[in-house]
């Protein structure tokens, strides 16, 4: 296992009020190890967000690559306003971002398509790939 994917899948240890339940997502994260940076990035920015807003839970449904890009589902309970915007800010920030990332190596990257399927990918990666 590659040091990024240890990472990855360490984050609900490491952010116990992001995952408040564990890993409990069927599929675990179902995205390559290149994005655990910008994964544990999104992670500790809504580990604040949630220890500024005390009353507010969230509960992580999916993480997942569709059309090239990061997909975080989740569930909000108890925030107010204020703290519901800005942990769907962070969310957005990191679904846009993940479109300039490698999701294999991390490296810069652009979306780019392969056999009909969209991929965020640098070039070493791109030429790599089967």
């Amino acid at each position: 296992m590659s040091e990024d994917r240890a990472r990855l899948d360490a984050l609900p240890a490491t952010y116990p009020r992001v995952f408040p339940r564990g890993l409990v997502m069927p599929w675990g994260f179902e995205v390559e190890a290149g994005w655990s940076q910008l994964l544990e990035t999104l992670c500790a920015r809504l580990d604040t967000l949630l220890q500024e807003s005390p009353g507010a839970s969230i509960e992580i449904l999916q993480v997942k690559e569709k059309f090239g890009g990061l997909r975080f589902y989740y569930s909000l309970d108890g925030a107010d306003d204020a703290t519901a915007e800005a942990i769907s800010q962070a969310v957005d920030l990191a679904e846009a971002t993940s479109e300039q990332i490698c999701e294999r190596c991390g490296r810069p990257g652009e979306i780019q398509s392969r056999r009909g399927w969209l991929r965020t990918r640098c070039a070493v990666c791109q030429a790599d790939d089967p």
